[in-house]
């Protein structure tokens, strides 16, 4: 009987191979044969996560000397691992990065944080990036480097920034830019630039400096320019300004489907505003609320009490969730009836809460 060799294994097989394996065993596959190789390098290429940076140097210093690496990247996050000491990066990595992002053809996915937030001329050689990102999480300074090359990412879906522009006019992107933007996280400063440039956001999420929560209620009116908009999260709101923000918000973006994170005053006047506020949005299914401002929090039953409170002025509610402290809780409602569900370590799932579709 003719046996088969490794070097004529079939690519459906090779594939199949390579997909149950696991990350750990992918080197050794790279070593095995070479129609094995090829399909082992794609996968052990498609996804760069590393926390450690000299593992992220070596893999960038492969895909610079190996031209037939840089197009299997489709995710290339650049970070160190919050278990070890920050520490800012030489120019040397930096160097090496952006000569690996300039091999990357495919790459749809980036993230980059920069413990120093300065090197963002990685990105400024706008001829020598060859991909288009569906999704990107860079934090660097706002300047000139990244706005360029924000301008030439006209795929881009979902950005996270760090920093917003200030008064410098060179600062400012195109209006235009970011055409299929739909997703955006970022400083209340960011929000009203990529506001005015782009009309296609879907999920908005806005950080709140301390000393700019009256630039918010200036802010809010203007999202009347996105038709589009479905999920609003405000973040570091005070309870000062919570019932203000609620009724600008019930009258400028009536059709929301998730909203948060509205500080929750005690029962009494100003949260009776809120409820009221809440009659207007007549689409939204999910609510998420900050109750801070109370001793003792509440919890158990009594949040429950208080989603059925909230539901009869928003009948369309489905999910509230209460942060409380240090933890949270999804109180989903299931017929006539509230469950829940507490996530009181990392919050990977509340976290993208605001996300959800």
């Amino acid at each position: 009987m003719a046996t088969l060799s490794t070097n004529t294994l079939p690519p459906q097989v090779c594939q199949r191979i390579v997909r149950w394996a696991r990350r750990s065993d992918l080197v050794a596959l790279c070593l095995t044969c070479r129609a094995l190789q090829r399909e082992a390098e794609a996968k052990l290429y498609e996804t760069i996560a590393s926390g450690n940076v000299q593992v992220t140097f070596r893999a960038c210093q492969s895909i610079t000397f190996q031209a037939r690496l840089g197009p299997y990247v489709r995710s290339f996050y650049v970070f160190q691992d919050s278990r070890r000491s920050q520490r800012e990066l030489s120019k040397e990595f930096w160097g090496v990065v952006q000569r690996a992002l300039s091999k990357m053809r495919s790459l749809e996915c980036l993230f980059i944080h920069d413990p120093v937030y300065a090197n963002s001329w990685v990105l400024g050689d706008i001829a020598h990036i060859p991909f288009q990102l569906q999704e990107a999480r860079i934090l660097f300074y706002w300047d000139n480097n990244l706005v360029r090359f924000l301008e030439s990412q006209n795929k881009l879906k979902s950005l996270h920034t760090f920093d917003g522009p200030d008064g410098d006019p060179s600062l400012q992107l195109e209006v235009g830019s970011l055409p299929e933007l739909q997703v955006f996280d970022g400083s209340l400063v960011a929000a009203e630039h990529i506001v005015s440039v782009t009309t296609s956001l879907t999920h908005l999420q806005v950080a709140v400096a301390s000393g700019s929560e009256s630039d918010l209620l200036t802010f809010i009116p203007q999202l009347s320019l996105l038709a589009s908009l479905r999920a609003l999260s405000l973040l570091h709101l005070s309870e000062r300004l919570a019932v203000q923000a609620i009724q600008l918000i019930a009258t400028t973006c009536c059709t929301l489907r998730h909203l948060g994170l509205i500080p929750l005053p005690l029962p009494g006047p100003d949260s009776n505003h809120i409820y009221r506020a809440l009659l207007l949005m007549r689409q939204l299914r999910v609510l998420e609320v900050n109750t801070a401002a109370w001793t003792p929090q509440p919890m158990g039953m009594q949040q429950r009490i208080l989603a059925s409170d909230i539901h009869i002025y928003c009948p369309s509610l489905e999910y509230v969730c209460f942060w409380t402290g240090g933890s949270r809780t999804l109180w989903v409602l299931d017929g006539n009836d509230w469950s829940y569900h507490s996530d009181n370590e990392h919050h990977l799932q509340l976290d993208a809460l605001w996300k959800a579709r």
